[in-house]
């Protein structure tokens, strides 16, 4: 009966040893929206004309976009929309950086949105 004593333990910790921690870093992407901040997925341009950046279709999905991808070759961006903020704080001013809202309002024929404000 001791020996069997002693062998559980040795096997709980074997078992603990072996167990995956979660990994730090980056979540995964998610569909849409993530933790409040609204993600847009984008087809970029290939060209080697230079650093500009062209995002030329937009996507609803990272899936979409991923697969879009990989038939034309091209990247594809991942973008979070953020908009920043000044809080006036013991005679100091701190920027922050808060979820940008959805985009409101219907896209007019010329590509302008219309809006309430």
């Amino acid at each position: 009966m001791t020996a069997a004593a002693v062998e559980i333990p040795a096997l709980a910790d074997k078992v603990a040893a072996a167990t995956p921690k979660p990994r730090r870093g980056r979540r995964p992407a998610g569909e849409g929206e993530q933790g409040g901040t609204q993600v847009l997925f984008f087809l970029g341009e290939k060209s080697s004309d230079g650093p500009d950046l062209i995002l030329d279709q937009k996507f609803d999905s990272e899936g979409l976009a991923m697969v879009e991808a990989l038939k034309r070759d091209v990247p594809f961006y991942r973008v979070e929309v953020w908009k920043s903020r000044a809080v006036v704080k013991d005679g100091t001013v701190e920027i922050r950086k808060e979820p940008a809202p959805a985009e409101s309002g219907e896209r007019r024929a010329d590509g302008f949105r219309t809006t309430n404000r």
